[in-house]
């Protein structure tokens, strides 16, 4: 066994912060740039990866969206460093003509430092003039300690369920290699699963990983606001709401973790609007956007199943370009409702809720389309990871209690 780069990794991200030191030397970023492709080939290139393999997982995926999101902000969008603003110092700034004190690259050398920064962990551009609010969740109140205690109590509830949900995959035959034969292929395992048994594995799956970024995020966020470094406010939930889970695009648009959804539409804007110089609105422009996102997140999920596996696999390709595929299928199909269904034929509302009770009957068929689809297609995603080892799980504390007690009982 050899030695793990986490050396390079260090680098790597300390590089990553300091590519965007507000400076409008070219040359300055070009180096940084060169040395960040260097250091990403070395990791890439070893030969050793790391128990559990999460992290070997984790490591291999966020360096190209590193990447990505330095391409949105250096060149996506308008010139660096002056494009980009803090709403604090818009706010804070002196009310002269010019306000050339307040563009970053005018900073003193400290507030510089700050910015960068703040800039390099602003993924999401929260506090920013450029927050996309629109698509957000709703925001904390600015109390701190109404904030401590409410996000420390969605800590230990997304631990807990992360937890509890390792009993559907510890010993499953569905996810865990170490229950089959080493010759086992990919076949044997989610996919052998009948489809209408896929369900509980899939919303299992689903919570699993959408609490497990959920904690992350709530420990990120008591941290920063622990020290001083972030106001209350500048930490909503990293996902939206479930009930918006009724169509494939708002369960990725809305619902699903927000990490990568700025940087994949900023980069889908500028190829579908300046190099292919379709107008904006136009259904030309929203389909690059559409499939070029899913690309992106391909290649990012991608560069993880090769950081442990060190071979070109093409799931992660397959899985979230068939997710472009589905949502044009379910525009199509929606169009075709609007156009040919009665826009307003039941008006029985149901008692305190304000919904009609087609908007009820277009949920739920909503709600079973988005799980029948993932029971089509997470098995082409996890199966091959699964065989190789990925899936395997172990119960988590709370998981093993509740098993050793119910076997106790029986």
């Amino acid at each position: 066994m050899g030695r793990y780069p986490w050396t390079e990794v260090f680098l790597l991200e300390l590089l990553r912060i300091l590519v965007f030191y507000p400076t409008r030397h070219r040359v300055y970023r070009l180096l940084i740039l060169a040395a960040m492709i260097y250091l990403a080939a070395q990791i890439y290139l070893t030969p050793e990866v790391t128990d559990p393999l999460s992290i070997t997982y984790t490591v291999g995926g966020t360096i190209p969206l590193a990447f990505a999101y330095a391409a949105h902000v250096l060149y996506g969008q308008g010139p660096f460093p002056d494009h980009w603003r803090r709403v604090r110092d818009e706010v804070h700034a002196e009310a002269d003509a010019d306000r050339l004190d307040n563009l970053p690259s005018n900073f003193s050398f400290v507030k510089k430092l700050w910015w960068m920064l703040d800039l390099a962990y602003s993924i999401r551009m929260i506090g920013w003039v450029q927050e996309p609010r629109d698509s957000l969740p709703s925001r904390p109140p600015p109390s701190r300690q109404t904030f401590f205690w409410k996000t420390f109590l969605k800590l230990i509830v997304n631990l807990a369920i992360v937890d509890l949900t390792t009993i559907v995959f510890a010993q499953s035959p569905a996810f865990d290699s170490r229950v089959h034969d080493p010759s086992d292929g990919p076949e044997t395992y989610l996919a052998a699963v009948p489809l209408p048994h896929r369900a509980p594995y899939i919303l299992a799956l689903a919570l699993m990983m959408a609490c497990g970024f959920s904690a992350v995020h709530n420990l990120m966020a008591l941290t920063c606001v622990g020290i001083g470094r972030s106001s209350p406010t500048l930490w909503p939930d990293i996902g939206g709401r479930w009930e918006d889970s009724y169509t494939l695009r708002k369960f990725w648009g809305r619902t699903w973790h927000q990490r990568m959804r700025l940087t994949v539409a900023g980069l889908g804007k500028l190829v579908a609007n300046k190099t292919l110089k379709f107008p904006r609105g136009t259904k030309r422009s929203s389909y690059v956007q559409l499939y070029l996102a899913f690309f992106l997140s391909g290649i990012f999920h991608f560069a993880g199943d090769f950081m442990y596996e060190k071979r070109f696999v093409s799931r992660s390709f397959k899985f979230f370009l068939l997710q472009a595929v589905a949502i044009t299928f379910e525009d199509f199909v929606l169009s075709l409702a609007k156009r040919y269904l009665p826009q307003s034929g039941i008006e029985s509302k149901l008692r305190d809720a304000g919904w009609s009770w087609l908007e009820v009957v277009v949920r739920v068929v909503g709600y079973c389309w988005v799980i029948l689809w993932f029971c089509l297609t997470v098995p082409v995603w996890m199966d091959e990871s699964s065989a190789a080892g990925f899936g395997i799980a172990n119960r988590g504390p709370i998981a093993q209690f509740l098993m050793d007690t119910w076997k106790k009982r029986v």
